[in-house]
């Protein structure tokens, strides 16, 4: 029986917050994470029916034609952020006679506008079954599978309640379709959904409200097989929201402390949670995350302006935000967070009061943006009936000064303070000053902050690279560091390479603000 062949290609990011190009550059690495969508995927697919080439992952290696020729059919996953490279990978396979089916975020959401032959949209456990379905049998390809109960064919797949896919028929990813080398970190799912209703957030409308979870069981044999193919060091797990379910996150906890402590903490652990997890009914799972070998952790503060936070239902930020993400750092999580500015609440001295309050919390890495209407929000759905929508974002939700919708605070106002407040976050003395509060707040962890054998080529290279530079404010705070903290100074190190991508970007942004100001 011949094998249809398979090329699955992962479209390019633009430099961003994210991408971490330079650093990776430093680091010896290609890109900064593994695509986990598209090996996941591949893994569904009937082995003795499909012959799956390699993954062509366009943030290492440029996308040939050869490739494209050899290949009876392209599949693509991708994110908003990547659709000029999802377009130019479409028009490409088409000039040379080729289909492409595209799945992924931006084409569950604008299904209508993506070019592909076929779209999977919604979560591939429940659509693309629909789609394999046809394709073997031969039948007329329909263009969109989207998200919908209606269009299942059969009770193969398992439904929660709002009828999405349970993960526990999730596949482990076909990580042999990828060379791991080239990437600074792994990534695992544990869990989709998350039960909050932030007016800006799209994760109900792509993943719904109630939250799903693997076994531990499924996690721990994800573990074993980045294990068994020798990956050590950095994995995300890129839940929405890792506490989501907090009884089944206490669940997994144990088995994750007790594999890494019988392979010897091979893995450091990363992920997103939300503010409650500096709750006092969730210390067990703050210290739990810790003894399982996580040493840092995305937090969606937002503002430090209550009425932003209340405009934006962001209902679980409230109390005192720094002290709880001090008790976050004490209990030996470094934080990195995420801002918005633009609300219809935020006051003139917004910019001072989110510069004031990073630089409290010690938050390293922030990651401040303009607010977006994205599609599939409640805020899309208010600013257009307000008249206020302009069109579609880019999916970049930082440095990108394009506004897709008219704020209520004046416009220029909001720009410049925005691009200001980079400029003075991203400056090496008020970076290293933060730098300084969370080495002397942040609590022991399993990591010991030890020196990753894969960092130790970054690490040289940003210390000629920083005294080529003269930014003496990092040689000053490395030196303070192995002085009163020795055991911090890879973190230290890490610290430095972290800044040479955001500044480079940063210094980006606010030449092309000064450009767009000079032309008007």
């Amino acid at each position: 029986m011949t094998r249809t062949r398979i090329l699955p290609v992962y479209p390019e990011y633009p430099n961003t917050y994210w991408s971490y190009r330079e650093a990776m550059k430093l680091m010896g690495r290609k890109a900064l994470m593994v695509p986990l969508g598209l090996p996941t995927v591949m893994a569904m697919l009937p082995q003795d029916r499909f012959d799956i080439m390699p993954i062509k992952d366009m943030n290492v290696e440029p996308l040939r034609d050869e490739d494209l020729k050899v290949a009876d059919l392209i599949m693509t996953s991708s994110m908003v952020v990547q659709q000029d490279s999802l377009k130019q990978v479409i028009d490409r396979a088409h000039s040379l006679g080729k289909r492409v089916v595209a799945g992924g975020p931006h084409p569950t959401l604008f299904y209508d506008e993506v070019p592909a032959d076929v779209i999977v949209a919604g979560e591939a456990e429940l659509t693309l079954p629909a789609f394999v379905d046809d394709f073997l049998a031969g039948r007329k390809l329909r263009q969109v599978y989207t998200y919908r109960p209606e269009d299942r064919l059969d009770d193969r797949v398992r439904v929660n309640n709002e009828k999405r896919p349970l993960l526990t028929q999730t596949p482990i990813p076909r990580w042999d379709l990828l060379n791991l080398k080239n990437y600074y970190s792994a990534a695992i799912q544990n869990t989709r959904g998350c039960p909050n209703v932030c007016d800006f957030c799209n994760i109900a409308a792509l993943n719904g409200r109630a939250p799903r979870t693997k076994e531990p069981g499924q996690i721990i044999a994800e573990l074993d097989s980045l294990y068994n193919i020798g990956w050590r060091g950095q994995v995300f797990f890129v839940d929405d929201n890792f506490i989501a379910n907090p009884n089944k996150t206490r669940q997994l906890l144990g088995p994750l402390k007790e594999w890494q402590e019988r392979k010897g903490y091979p893995f450091t652990f990363y992920t997103q949670a939300g503010m409650n997890l500096a709750a006092f009914s969730n210390r067990d799972i703050l210290e739990g995350l810790v003894e399982a070998g996580a040493d840092m952790v995305f937090l969606g503060i937002e503002s430090p302006n209550a009425a932003s936070l209340a405009e934006t239902r962001k209902h679980k930020n409230k109390g005192d935000l720094v002290e709880q993400v001090r008790t976050i750092q004490k209990a030996g999580l470094q934080v990195t967070a995420g801002f918005v500015l633009g609300f219809d609440s935020d006051p003139p001295s917004i910019f001072e009061d989110m510069y004031e309050f990073i630089q409290r919390a010690g938050i390293v890495t922030p990651m401040p943006g303009l607010l977006t209407a994205a599609r599939g929000t409640p805020l899309y759905e208010r600013l257009k009936r307000e008249g206020r929508l302009r069109g579609e974002h880019s999916g970049n939700n930082t440095h990108d000064l394009e506004m897709n919708f008219v704020p209520k605070m004046d416009e220029k106002l909001l720009i410049d303070g925005y691009v200001h407040l980079l400029e003075r976050l991203f400056s090496p003395e008020a970076y290293y000053a933060r730098c300084r509060t969370a080495r002397d707040v942040t609590g022991p962890n399993k990591t010991g902050h030890a020196i990753d054998p894969k960092a130790l080529l970054g690490a040289a290279k940003v210390i000629y690279h920083k005294a080529v530079q003269g930014e003496w404010e990092f040689f000053r705070y490395l030196g303070e560091t192995i002085a009163r903290k020795p055991g911090y100074a890879a973190q230290a190190i890490a610290d430095g390479i972290r800044l040479h991508h955001h500044k480079g970007i940063t210094r980006g942004l606010v030449e092309e603000r000064r450009a767009q100001t000079s032309s008007n």
